[in-house]
């Protein structure tokens, strides 16, 4: 597992690989804290790309931070997932809170997904 952070036009982009579970959820989290705490960035982009498992201690890094970004008028948005995390996203409920962009190649239908990016 391995993540960084980078400030890109008014939006903290944070990537992080491996499986997001229980063992490094707390260490990521404050790491995004420490992140957003030290800059005037209104916007959160995960980068799943290197991301193979979520759990819902990962989820609610993810959904923490969404709250945190939200209540200050920011933006939240996932790219990269593979199509078996974006799936878990979806079930989970967070295609109605935040934009995640699909897989490439990755039929809406698989997902339940419908019109509007709701469930």
């Amino acid at each position: 597992m391995s993540f960084g952070f980078q400030i890109k036009e008014n939006t903290v982009w944070a990537s992080i690989s491996g499986e997001v579970d229980m063992q490094i959820a707390s260490l990521w989290r404050e790491a995004l804290e420490q992140q957003l705490n030290s800059t005037l960035a209104r916007n959160l982009t995960f980068d799943f790309t290197g991301v193979r498992f979520i759990d819902s201690s990962g989820l609610g890094v993810v959904l923490g931070r969404y709250k945190r970004v939200a209540s200050r008028g920011g933006r939240v948005r996932i790219v990269g997932a593979c199509p078996q995390v974006y799936k878990i996203l979806h079930l989970s409920g967070f295609a109605g809170l935040m934009e995640i962009e699909p897989p490439a190649g990755l039929d809406n239908l698989e997902t339940g997904r419908q019109a509007g990016g709701r469930m």
